[in-house]
This record gives C-alpha cells, sequence and structure tokens, in this order.
C-alpha cells in the first residue's frame, strides 16, 4: 500500500495522472466496498463462444481481452480475484483503514495540484476550465465509480452498519443522494450555459454550483468511512454515527442553500431579506464554519484517526471553493442591482469573523486577566489543600462537599482512576491504628496519597484544557482562509462589501491579536504548554497578514464615504494603539487606523482626525510608560502623506521643542524631515499645496 501510495504521489506532477487515478481507484475499490459478488455488467454476453475449427481452443487471454469490462471496475475486479485465490472474505479493517486515508490523501493532494493553466489541456481534455469546473470533474468521476460499483454487486461496508428504511424520504442515504443528483444537474445546467456565453453571470453561477457540488460529493464520500468495526468500543461506534447523521444533515442544508441561491439569482426581488426570505450568504457562512470547526473538516480533541484526518484535508480543499463561488455571485448580482451587497449583512460578517477571533467575551480587553485570575486562584487552593493539616473528626461536612467537586471534576474532565491503586496508596502506612471510637485515626500515608491524587486530577484536567485549546487554534487557523477570500482585491474592487462590514472587522482582530500576545507570553516553561504555542504563532501572523495585506487594500468610493462609521472606528483603533504590548502590534494597529482614515470624507479637514494624532503624539512625547511608537507616525508618513504634513506637523515641533527625552526630540525631527522630503514635490490639489505652506512655515520657525 505504502509502494503504491509513494508511486501515485509521485505521478501527481504531471498530467494526465493515470497511474495515480489507478491507484486511487483500487485504494477506494478495497477501503469501502465488499467486492466478492461484483459482477461487471453484461458478463455472460461477453462470454466467448465455442471455437469453430476443430482442435483449437479459445485462448483466456484473448477472451478477456475481447470482454468489454470498464476500467472503473477493473480495481474491484482485481480485488475480487486477490480475496478469491487467499480464501479471504474481506480485507481486514485495519488494512482498509489504512487504505481509505491514503485515498483521502491522495484526492486531496490531486485537488490541490489541478492547475489548467499548466497542466496541458492538449493532453488532458477532461479537464477543460477553469479549477473549480476540474475538481468538479474529477469528484463526479470518482462518485460515479462508486455507484457503478454498487450497481454491479458490490456492497459497501457503510451500509452494513447503518439501518435504512425502504420509504426514500426517511431515508437518509436516499436523501442525500437525491440532493446530490439535484445540484448536480444545476451545476451541468450553469456549465452549459456559460459555453453559450448568454449571461455575464454565468461565469460566476457555474462556479457556485461547482463548488457546492463538489463539497456535497466530498462529504458523501466521508459516509463510506462511517464504518463500525468489531475492536470498536461504545465511544468510537456514537461518534461514528454522530458523523454519519452530521454528514446527512450538512448535505441537506448545502442544498437548501443552493436552492436560496438560485431564487436570488431568478428573482432580484428575494435579495430584499425579510422574515420570509433567507440570507443565503449567512446560511453558507453558518455552514462552512460548522464544518471547519466539526471532525467532518476540522479536528476533534484525542481523535488519533487518519481516515479522518485525511478526509477533513480534502473537505477543506473544496469549501474553499464553494464559498469563492457564493462571493463571487454576489459580486457579480451587486454590478446589476446595488442591493446585492445586503447580502453581506452583520450575521456573515459576525459568523466570519467570531471564527476567527473568537466570541466577543474570549476578546474583550478584560478577558485575559480575568482567565489568569482564574487558574492562579484555582492552582493556589491545590496549594493550599497540601499543605494544611485536616481532621477528619471536625471537617466531616468539608469533606463530603470536597468529595462532591472531586465527582464533578470526574465527571466533567473524564479523568479515570484506578480505585485499587487509590485504596492501596490510602493503606500502606501499615502504623494505622483504630481509636477508641472505632473510626480511623489521620496518618501522613493519607495526606500523600491524597496530595498525589490531588496532583493526578490537576495535570490531567490541564492536560484536557491544552487539548482543547490546540484544537480550537487550529479550527480558527482553518476558518482563516474565509476571511482571505471576503477580503480578496476582486470583491474590493467591486465594491460589494459595506464600510461597516469592512471597518467593523478591524478592532475585533486586533483584540484578538492582544489575546494571543498576552497568551504566548505567559505561557509557562513545560512541554504540555509549548504544544500549542506554534498554533498560536501561526495564528497572530496569519491576523497580522488579514490586516496588514488585505483590508489595508480597501479603498472605500467617494460616494460611499462613510464619516460617522469611519471615525467611530478610528477612535476604537486608536485605543487598542494606546494599549499596544509591543511594536508589532502597535504597527499593526497603526495600519488599521489608516485603513478606516481612508474611508472619511475630506480627512485633511476634519478636526476629530486632528485631535487623534494630536493626543498620539502627546502620549508618546510626554509620558515615559507610553504605549505608542514611533512607527505609528512613520506608517501615516509613508501610507498619506499629505494627511501626515496636516496633522503632524504641529505637534511634533511642540515634541521636539518641549520634550524631556533626546530620543524624542531626534525622532521628532527625524519624521519631520520625512515629511518635508514627501512635501516638496509637485502638489497635485489645494491640500497639499496648503500642506506644503504649513510645512514651509514651521520649517523657518
Amino acid at each position: 500500500i505504502e509502494l503504491m501510495y509513494k508511486l501515485a504521489k509521485k505521478d501527481l506532477s504531471a498530467a494526465p495522472a493515470e497511474q495515480a487515478r489507478r491507484v486511487a481507484r483500487f485504494f477506494m475499490s478495497g477501503s469501502f466496498f465488499d467486492c466478492l459478488s461484483l459482477t461487471p455488467p453484461q458478463a455472460e454476453k461477453n462470454t466467448p463462444s465455442k471455437s469453430k475449427k476443430k482442435g483449437r481452443k479459445s485462448d483466456p487471454t484473448k477472451a478477456s481481452e475481447q470482454s468489454d469490462i470498464p476500467r472503473e471496475l477493473s480495481s474491484g475486479l482485481r480485488i475480487k480475484e486477490l480475496l478469491s485465490a487467499s480464501d479471504q472474505k474481506v480485507i481486514p479493517q485495519p488494512i482498509r483503514s489504512l487504505m481509505s486515508a491514503r485515498f483521502f490523501s491522495l484526492m486531496s493532494d490531486f485537488i490541490s495540484t489541478i492547475n489548467t493553466q499548466h497542466r496541458g489541456r492538449k493532453t488532458n481534455q477532461f479537464y477543460k476550465g477553469d479549477k473549480s469546473q476540474a475538481v468538479y470533474h474529477a469528484l463526479s468521476e470518482v462518485c460515479g465509480i462508486c455507484s457503478l460499483l454498487e450497481s454491479s454487486g458490490a456492497k459497501a461496508f457503510h451500509s452494513m452498519c447503518h439501518e435504512n428504511n425502504d420509504d426514500e424520504e426517511e431515508n437518509p442515504m436516499g436523501a442525500s443522494e437525491r440532493f446530490l443528483r439535484q445540484v448536480q444537474n444545476f451545476a451541468d445546467e450553469t456549465l452549459v450555459r456559460e459555453c453559450n456565453g448568454s449571461n455575464h453571470t454565468d461565469k460566476s453561477q457555474s462556479s457556485l454550483a461547482t463548488g457546492c457540488a463538489s463539497l456535497m460529493m466530498s462529504l458523501s464520500l466521508q459516509l463510506y468511512t462511517c464504518v463500525k468495526s468489531e475492536h470498536s468500543d461504545k465511544e468510537e461506534e456514537d461518534n461514528t454515527e454522530e458523523d454519519y447523521e452530521a454528514i446527512h444533515e450538512y448535505i441537506s442544508d448545502l442544498a437548501e442553500i443552493v436552492t436560496e441561491f438560485k431564487d436570488v439569482i431568478s428573482d432580484s426581488s428575494k435579495i430584499e431579506l425579510n422574515d420570509d426570505n433567507e440570507n443565503p450568504m449567512a446560511s453558507m457562512a453558518t455552514l462552512v464554519v460548522s464544518i471547519l470547526t466539526s471532525p467532518i473538516g476540522g479536528e476533534d480533541a484525542g481523535s488519533k484517526n487518519p481516515v479522518r484526518a485525511s478526509a477533513s484535508k480534502l473537505t477543506r480543499e473544496v469549501i474553499k471553493m464553494a464559498w469563492s463561488g457564493a462571493i463571487s455571485v454576489i459580486t457579480d448580482l451587486s454590478e446589476s442591482d446595488d442591493a446585492a451587497a445586503k447580502l453581506f449583512d452583520e450575521d456573515v460578517m459576525n459568523t466570519v469573523v467570531e471564527s476567527v477571533c473568537g466570541s466577543p467575551s474570549e476578546v474583550g480587553p478584560d478577558s485575559n486577566e480575568e482567565e489568569d485570575g482564574e487558574s492562579d486562584e484555582e492552582s493556589a487552593v491545590f496549594v493550599e489543600a497540601s499543605k494544611i493539616d485536616m481532621n477528619l473528626d471536625d471537617s466531616k461536612e468539608n469533606d463530603s462537599t470536597s468529595a462532591q467537586r472531586d465527582e464533578d471534576i470526574d465527571a466533567e474532565d473524564d479523568v479515570e482512576l484506578d480505585s485499587s491503586q487509590l485504596e492501596n496508596m490510602l493503606l500502606e502506612d501499615s502504623d494505622v491504628e483504630m481509636g477508641e471510637s472505632g473510626q480511623l485515626e489521620h496518618h501522613e500515608g493519607a495526606d500523600a496519597a491524597l496530595a498525589q491524587l490531588i496532583k493526578l486530577k490537576q495535570d490531567a484536567k490541564k492536560a484536557a484544557q491544552s487539548q482543547r485549546e490546540q484544537v480550537e487554534l487550529r479550527n480558527r487557523l482553518r476558518c482563516a482562509m474565509l476571511l482571505d477570500s471576503l477580503f480578496s482585491v476582486s470583491v474590493f474592487k467591486s465594491n460589494v462589501l459595506p464600510v461597516e462590514a469592512v471597518l467593523g472587522s478591524l478592532v475585533p482582530i486586533l483584540r484578538a491579536r492582544k489575546v494571543i500576545i498576552k497568551s504566548i507570553q505567559t505561557t509557562p516553561d513545560s512541554s504540555l504548554a509549548k504544544k500549542s504555542l506554534s498554533d498560536k504563532n501561526a495564528l497572530l501572523d496569519r491576523l497580522s497578514s488579514i490586516v496588514k495585506e488585505r483590508i489595508s487594500k480597501y479603498r472605500c468610493k467617494h460616494e460611499l464615504l462613510s464619516s460617522d462609521t469611519s471615525l467611530k472606528a478610528s477612535v476604537e483603533i486608536f485605543e487598542e494603539i494606546s494599549h499596544s504590548l509591543n511594536v508589532a502590534d502597535c504597527s499593526c494597529s497603526s495600519i488599521a487606523l489608516i485603513t478606516a482614515l481612508r474611508c472619511v470624507s475630506d480627512v485633511e479637514d476634519s478636526d476629530q482626525v486632528k485631535e487623534i494624532y494630536s493626543n498620539a503624539v502627546k502620549d508618546w512625547s510626554m509620558k515615559k510608560a507610553t504605549k505608542i511608537h514611533t512607527c505609528v507616525f512613520d506608517d501615516l508618513v509613508q501610507r498619506m502623506p499629505s494627511l501626515a504634513a496636516v496633522v503632524l506637523i504641529e505637534p511634533l515641533c511642540t515634541a521636539a521643542k518641549e520634550s524631556v527625552a533626546s530620543f524624542i526630540k531626534s525622532e521628532s525631527i527625524r519624521v519631520l524631515s520625512i515629511i518635508y522630503k514627501h512635501g516638496t514635490g509637485k502638489p497635485q490639489h489645494d491640500a497639499e499645496h496648503n500642506a506644503e505652506h504649513s510645512l514651509s512655515q514651521k520649517a523657518i520657525s
């Protein structure tokens, strides 16, 4: 299996990757289906007839070559031949799990490497079109092979583990297959319309349809992994059943979302959201976030299932296309109807931003301090409990309360303790004697055993919390791709995103960065805590990239400028600057502030903007423990030199004159010289001319 997997991985580098596709079919047939009853279609009609000439026997090799056996069934028939030759009825479960994991890994790698511009259309006509269409065709081929195998007699292992009813409406599998056929038909229709070129929105509609159909097919492939084995325990069986039901629910919800998008495309009046009309974009955001944060598309705490990990990677690859297709449809609709921008409402932005930044309670300014306080208090309780002298006679009530609390902790964290070992620990002291009242007297052995018990439960709780934190961080990292697609250059150029949606995302991102920075700074020096340190740094870099490389490129149209919204966001961002944790945090907040100021109409004449930077210079130059760094002024000079010449000259001159620190004086003069350098060019409008004249007067003085 590993040799075949390496061969397929090597073959993926060039089209048409026939060897990789053969290996993938072999893995899929062996891991998902019982091929003993597999029979090729029309096998009886192709049976070789007797030779007309006497003495000549028919060649079985030629007879097999003459039979028209589909290549899609060749892998299943080969597996049937191998099982029959070795007198086995089925491939063992561990081998099937390995084949299933390698199949999903190959498919995810195959999808990630598909690029029609570099894979050669002449040698591989099947993958004509863009990436979403190529992925749609590839997954359609795989799902078609599964259907052909079942129709040819192969039995899916998952169908043997889950009860199905005869009624199609009550049968989850039948309903999911019906939903998949509906979306596939819609995808085929949009592809035909795109070829005809009848409408400018056909391209985006085909991207949405093929993306959603690919997501449904990837989810349906995961159904084949929901198999209960003989060696699985009760918890594993329950998790398998939950995943099985969740996948069916996701497929049903996705089919409903596609129907809502079709209604909006065909009737623009349904864009006006009310109680009767659902927002398909909000439904799509909720669904993809739910998938990415679940074991189906994300990660499950404590799970070491390689099949689930590989399958979730495939699902994440196609989620990008479905999400991008939904955004492209709304972008194209906004060209003919400005009301399409309403689909990016507060629900959509809150869902996506919270999936990356956390809930508002988690990213609040005091959330991290409260969490640290609770942790310290809890640790102090355990320390005191190990030091105090316990009197069993005088503290029965406290002991009963403590025992109840310990039982609650055990139930919450699933900490399994061996009662026989604990009993030996408590009774290992040979000097224990019974008192006159018949009660067990207190001894040091009980204290030591109780201290070990407390430490054991405390370590188990910390390990569980660390594992949950690591899974949460990785899920947030996966959801960050939703913000990347939403804040892309193409979306910004279309101006489909409202100003409130863009600027309203800045403060939660900045606060989430602060929480992560504090968590990194307070990470204890232990191997358990360092496991999630790399994930924290990765999420921190991702949030910084979203602000600096994505949102910073936003430019609002002049007619859409909103001073009230922009100034409100600017004030909130300046508060984040005033509480910066380091230079990098201050620089990221500074770029966010400049992005908000670009959306202020007549920003050079705004007194509130002048007040913001005047207070910033005053705080930076006068306070000894200031959190504001020089990068705030450097960023403004570099990105908005005309505004810098208006709002920074006077406060910087004051700082250079009145500041006590020589470093502040030299930095003030340095920034002023940079402003003067930017302001000596040919003025393009009156604001720059006035700024240059003001700068010259200040320089002379």
